[in-house]
């Protein structure tokens, strides 16, 4: 592997997939030797089409060309390293070579199965240094006062973590629902998880219903219709996680600011119209969309 091979892969991980030396964003394609099985890590422009990636073949030099090519054609099933939403993936491709009208060759990479992944040994051991600018977070949403907590439709949510705790990962919420408390139906950009800690919850799912207890935990799809109720007599209290976070600052925008983790809402029922109004236009901010009950 030559020198610059080597910087544009050093700057392309130290930059969440970006190598501006090499001016193009490129993907790490990591073969295997034709003739000895070796693993040569090689950077190459790539275009996105689709699910796949494209990868011209270079038209000049002697047969059988570079040695990465060579490489595909003896190893079709390989691991790329790409960027995704700000980060470096690895990914399993499988390489196929197509010619075009003019003759000109290339590769498309296509994202196998996940009982398709690539050999262990082929993938690529990389694990990012630790973040000394970050701490450990240790909350107490019982006693903590400097945990903001909102009131949401009747209900009380606390910020246990947000996104800036978790670098942009997941946010957490604490749930306080009343007797009858519970959004209306929505949907969102982003997976959302409960765990009941006491009570139940009614949560519907594309309009079937479903009993959670306490001890039980629910996943909720990203963009799947959903909403949940507390159907009972008493209070339920449950553990909301998001990611990516997002709902944690949409709250913060239109929630009634409450003093404790157990303070219930005293709006009047004009400011509470207001409020869900002020809901309603900030949702599409945050990849969230009201909808009607069915």
């Amino acid at each position: 592997m030559n020198d610059l091979h080597d910087s544009i892969i050093k700057e392309f991980r130290a930059n969440n997939g970006r190598a501006e030396s090499a001016s193009f964003g490129p993907v790490l394609l990591h073969t295997r030797e034709a003739d000895n099985g070796a693993e040569l890590i090689t950077p190459v422009l790539s275009l996105r089409d689709g699910d796949d990636w494209v990868v011209e073949l270079p038209g000049e030099g002697p047969p059988p060309g570079p040695r990465w090519v060579a490489n595909l054609r003896a190893y079709p099933d390989i691991v790329i390293e790409t960027p995704v939403d700000n980060d470096i993936r690895t990914i399993a491709v499988h390489a196929e070579e197509r010619s075009g009208r003019d003759l000109s060759s290339v590769l498309r990479l296509t994202a196998r199965e996940p009982d398709g992944r690539a050999d262990h040994d082929l993938m690529p051991a990389r694990l990012a240094p630790d973040d000394p600018t970050r701490s450990i977070s240790v909350r107490h949403p019982e006693t903590d006062e400097s945990l903001a907590h909102f009131g949401v439709v009747g209900d009380n949510y606390t910020m246990v973590l947000n996104g800036e705790d978790t670098a942009g990962r997941y946010a957490l919420i604490d749930m306080l629902v009343p007797a009858g408390g519970g959004p209306p139906p929505h949907r969102h950009d982003f997976e959302e998880m409960f765990y009941i800690l006491d009570g139940q919850i009614d949560v519907t799912f594309r309009g079937e219903t479903t009993t959670v207890n306490s001890g039980e935990v629910v996943n909720i799809p990203a963009r799947a219709p959903h909403f949940f109720h507390n159907s009972t007599a008493a209070q339920a209290r449950m553990l909301c996680v998001v990611s990516p976070p997002g709902l944690d600052e949409y709250f913060s925008k239109w929630g009634q600011p409450l003093p404790t983790r157990t303070s219930v809402s005293d709006m009047s029922a004009e400011e509470a119209k207001q409020n869900l109004s002020t809901a309603l236009e900030l949702g599409p901010r945050f990849a969230i969309e009201n909808l009607p009950h069915t």
